[in-house]
């Protein structure tokens, strides 16, 4: 009986508040709505967040489709450069650019990830953004993957390892001889018409994914834009991913 009278006690309040708003001027709704939310900011607060966990699930479920939709071109490119385990049971992919601050900040934490889980297949994907040396780190990146394929983890760590950006090609030459490759040969080779198509098929994929900098990581369903802070972020990455 109770719960009777006070459902009709609101359904009389919510009418008499409808009929006292008919009757308001629109300037007069706004300054009482103003009023209200100025008394109580908190809830803008609770608004903003609400919205941005929404746009984020929304974002989400549209990473999931695109990943799910282009799988082959993303995990199974004979041409991709593959470290770790290629035989792993769970696959990463990683966008990157030579001359990122954030990919060298990250390549620690990938490199540690890899040593403590074997059971990973990498795949870089080539992604030069910033200057005309990153095109030339990475052109040079996928001739060492085509030449040398059991030395391109370690160019691709030396060139991360690089002290602020590669300046000029001579630089990038330098860590190959460093690493007793045949520059010659490497220069030759990033000069191949496929090596120019592998980047801009990367491009491509990066614009259909809305991967707009680097890095950006590919772990199971999980497309994630930006810089891992932590070990940790990575390794629960991939036990969600494991875990589906």
């Amino acid at each position: 009986m109770k719960l009777k009278t006070l459902a009709t006690a609101l359904l009389c309040g919510m009418l008499s508040f409808s009929t006292v708003a008919a009757e308001m001027t629109k300037a007069e709704v706004e300054k009482i709505v103003r009023e209200y939310l100025v008394s109580n900011p908190e809830i803008l607060i609770e608004m903003s967040n609400a919205l941005r966990a929404k746009q984020e699930m929304q974002q989400s479920e549209t990473d999931k489709a695109l990943l799910k939709k282009h799988a082959n071109q993303l995990f199974q490119q004979a041409d991709d450069p593959v470290t770790g385990n290629p035989k792993g049971s769970l696959t990463i992919v990683e966008f990157v650019d030579y001359n990122c601050g954030y990919c060298k900040r990250s390549a620690p934490l990938v490199q540690e990830l890899l040593k403590k889980d074997q059971d990973i297949r990498y795949i870089y994907k080539e992604f030069p953004i910033l200057t005309e040396t990153s095109v030339i780190a990475s052109k040079a990146a996928l001739a060492v993957n085509a030449l040398f394929p059991a030395k391109y983890a370690a160019f691709h760590d030396a060139l991360m390892a690089h002290e602020g950006a590669l300046k000029s090609t001579d630089d990038i030459a330098s860590i190959a001889q460093g690493l007793g490759l045949d520059w010659n040969k490497i220069s030759e080779k990033a000069k191949d018409p496929a090596i120019e198509r592998k980047i801009a098929i990367n491009h491509a994929m990066a614009q259909t994914l809305n991967i707009t900098g680097t890095p950006a990581f590919i772990i199971g369903d999980q497309l994630l834009r930006g810089a891992p802070q932590t070990l940790d972020m990575l390794e629960q990455s991939v036990h969600q991913a494991r875990g589906k």
